[in-house]
């Protein structure tokens, strides 16, 4: 009988797997670079034709499944970007890129969910992953900044002031984030930080409207109503449409008791958005407060009036505001008894 050679026979059959593996290889190498040339001319169907292709012939492909994330977070659909960018993570877990992007596609997520509790799971997995992008890149910029922001979306402001600020020691000349500080401060409750923070980043760019709102804010909690007001005047004059600031403006101004100037700042913000609830509610406390000081002007009144009628139908959870209406809707005369 004819003795077979096992070892030589194991040799073959190794060198026959090794070579069809090299081919698969190979074959997804070629496929991965024809879809890499496909997005860039923003062919995103043909794109995603090449890439699934590279990833069957070597499922292994980590840098196949994070272009196919790529292209799915183009064109919108984030989770199948994230459902690939998973598997990149899984295929190198190594590999910076994905994670961030993954992380990125968490937190978009988490702010379109529709129930609070789905939006809690994404922010939580948004939360880890960069977590472990920090740990593969402690020196990312973005990556800090925006696990500090999941961070303040959880409530978790210590923590959220932690990668704030370690964002900052990376690029101290950085406006946006001395910004997110300074919010941060206020809900810590910290508002002298909070306007250093604010006031830095207004020397890096001076032209931020939303963060003037903001500072306006924490100078009115501290009752410094001057510098509030200065604040507020300065937003509205950036950006004359920002219906917020003028909203603030015509409340700062009514507490510093120019009603008529705060009544023509509220009838303002109203023109820019007439469903906000706040700014219906505070130009009806105006004009009532200027028809209880001179009750021959009516007109106030039923201004006002209507304002607050406007404000309880965007938001009928105001009671007080309810006991308000009652109080000053005129009364209807008695029907006449027989």
């Amino acid at each position: 009988m004819r003795r077979v050679n096992w070892s030589i026979l194991a040799v073959l059959v190794l060198a026959a797997a090794s070579g069809g593996c090299g081919i698969s290889k190979r074959v997804a190498a070629d496929r991965y670079d024809a879809g890499r040339f496909a997005m860039a001319g923003g062919n995103y169907a043909q794109a995603l034709e090449e890439l699934a292709k590279a990833v069957e012939a070597d499922p292994e492909l980590s840098v196949a499944h994070a272009a196919i994330g790529d292209i799915y977070r183009k064109q919108g659909n984030h989770e199948a970007a994230a459902t690939s960018y998973e598997r990149a993570c899984e295929t190198d877990p190594y590999a910076f890129r994905p994670h961030y992007n993954l992380a990125l596609t968490y937190q978009v997520l988490a702010e379109a969910a529709r129930s609070s509790t789905r939006a809690a799971e994404f922010l939580c997995k948004a939360v880890h992953t960069y977590l472990r992008a920090v740990m593969l890149q402690p020196n990312d910029f973005d990556t800090h900044l925006n696990l500090s922001a999941c961070f303040f979306q959880q409530g978790k402001f210590a923590l959220a002031e932690k990668y704030c600020k370690a964002a900052i020691r990376i690029r101290p000349r950085q406006a946006a984030a001395l910004c997110n500080l300074g919010i941060i401060y206020d809900a810590l409750n910290r508002p002298h930080d909070a306007i250093r923070a604010y006031r830095g980043s207004l020397e890096l760019d001076v032209h931020q409207p939303v963060l003037l709102v903001n500072l306006g804010g924490t100078y009115f909690r501290l009752k410094r109503l001057g510098d509030a007001l200065n604040a507020f005047n300065l937003a509205t004059r950036q950006d004359p449409n920002f219906a917020s600031a003028w909203e603030r403006t015509a409340a700062c101004l009514y507490h510093m008791k120019r009603y008529a100037d705060s009544l023509s700042a509220y009838d303002r913000a109203v023109r820019l958005d007439a469903r906000s609830a706040a700014s219906q509610r505070g130009l009806g406390v105006a004009c009532m407060t200027l028809y209880v000081k001179d009750s021959t002007r009516r007109e106030f009144r039923d201004k006002g009036l209507a304002a607050w009628g406007r404000s309880l139908a965007l938001d009928p959870n105001q009671p007080r505001l309810r006991q308000l209406l009652a109080k000053y809707s005129p009364k209807k005369p008695a029907a006449p008894s027989l």
